[in-house]
């Protein structure tokens, strides 16, 4: 499987006992289910071994917008998170897999003063 932004490899990688991701070996985005991104939100430092790249890479690949998913072969759909609201991600509508570039989990995983002060002053964007 091929990443579905830079095309560079995909290779599935393993944390605990219920978190297996894929992660592209050139972009270092990460594609996986809701579940699996839900068990890492807990997970102690899934982070630091999960979401490896530099966000500036993440932030590159971020305006990437038109891309389809390596299972489906289907038209990702781009949405932002409904509390952070400045990550966008990328999910299928069919297999519900989300992509996430590199940073973007561990920004994820973090809300921050920072981001509860850039929701105050930007509002919330609409979430499809």
């Amino acid at each position: 499987m091929n990443c579905p932004k830079c095309h560079g490899a995909m290779e599935t990688k393993i944390y605990g006992a219920n978190i297996s991701i894929d992660r592209c070996n050139n972009c270092y985005g990460i594609y996986a289910l809701p579940d699996a991104l839900s068990n890492m939100k807990q997970e102690w430092m899934s982070e630091s071994v999960l979401d490896i790249g530099h966000p500036k890479v993440g932030k590159k690949y971020d305006a990437v917008d038109d891309i389809d998913c390596p299972v489906c072969e289907v038209k990702m759909d781009k949405v932002a998170d409904p509390v952070q609201t400045h990550i966008w991600m990328e999910t299928c509508p069919s297999c519900e897999r989300i992509f996430l570039d590199a940073g973007e989990f561990t920004d994820l995983k973090y809300e921050t003063l920072m981001d509860k002060v850039r929701g105050w002053r930007k509002g919330k964007r609409p979430t499809f």
